[in-house]
């Protein structure tokens, strides 16, 4: 037996979901949960997509895309936004620039009442804000301009990590959110289990873990993380044999906590998890890993 059990065949009835296969967890086959392996996730498979279109010398570009779907966290909204800009991803500049925001998010926020953002995480934008989206928008994305330049210039995860930070109207949780979304890209090197900040829910699922309530301290839970058997789990699709990474094992915590509350309380959902049958999957070039080649030896 080990502490880590439960959270094991949390993960892996998880990832069963996401293969579609048959699920033996009425918690997990009846609530939603994003998937163990965070890139498979539907916003990031859709996030990577558009910043993968923009060069690797234009790295100020990619943050904006990230920093613009995270605050929203809708591919619908995204699309919208993608379709008043004439069909043009939105850049840096644009996405920082006052006349912008209102000219062409305006309209879009005016268009989808109730349905312009997510309000799944804990980020800067909030649904039913007192001051009105754009008003936040208009406080916040000016003011993050110099920061995302400056983060631009940086290459290693962590660094990216504590400069975006330090970025007026991003918190932790939202800075290494963006900074994992720039790992996705093209051009870039697996970083993943170089460096991780432990988010709220994450300290919350390893409390459940160990038994607690409210939240591990970040020293808790980032020992939980680094020494989480991801052995015990599969690897990520299409990659040749890619362990978790302290990201994904973040996330899995994270979705432990909700899966924990949802079993003390007995709250069984009312219908069960529906996977969409067709759809595509894209794994980083740079996640792929590489197989072993042995030269044979010939005798004399």
């Amino acid at each position: 037996m080990s502490i880590y059990d439960d959270v094991v065949y949390f993960a892996q009835q998880r990832h069963i979901a996401w293969e579609g296969g048959m699920l033996s967890d009425e918690y997990v086959r009846t609530r939603k949960f994003t998937n163990v392996f965070r890139v498979l996730d539907r916003g990031s498979q859709y996030l990577l997509g558009l910043m993968d279109d923009v060069p690797i010398t234009q790295i100020e570009d990619r943050l904006a895309l990230s920093y613009l779907y995270r605050q929203v966290n809708r591919p619908d909204t995204m699309e919208d936004i993608i379709a008043a800009n004439d069909d043009y991803l939105p850049t840096l500049t644009e996405v920082t620039d006052p006349d912008w925001i209102r000219d062409v998010v305006g309209p879009v926020v005016e268009a989808r009442p109730g349905s312009f953002l997510s309000g799944a995480y804990m980020i800067y934008i909030k649904p039913g804000h007192s001051g009105g989206i754009i008003e936040k928008m208009l406080e916040a994305f000016p003011a993050a301009r110099a920061g995302l330049l400056d983060v631009a210039e940086y290459s290693l995860l962590e660094h990216r990590v504590r400069q975006l930070q330090a970025t007026p109207g991003i918190g932790p949780f939202l800075a290494m959110q963006i900074a994992t979304d720039l790992g996705y890209c093209k051009g870039e090197k697996d970083q993943e289990n170089d460096f991780v900040l432990a988010g709220p829910g994450s300290r919350k699922g390893v409390a459940a873990m160990m038994g607690q309530e409210g939240y591990a301290s970040p020293g808790t839970a980032l020992k939980a993380i680094r020494e989480f058997p991801v052995h015990d789990l599969p690897a990520l699709p299409y990659s040749n044999g890619r362990p978790a990474s302290l990201m994904d094992i973040q996330n899995v915590f994270c979705e432990f906590s909700k899966y924990s509350r949802y079993k003390a309380k007995g709250q069984v959902g009312n219908s069960s998890y529906q996977r969409n049958p067709a759809f595509e999957t894209r794994i980083p070039k740079h996640f792929v890993q590489v197989a072993r080649k042995f030269k044979k030896r010939v005798a004399r």
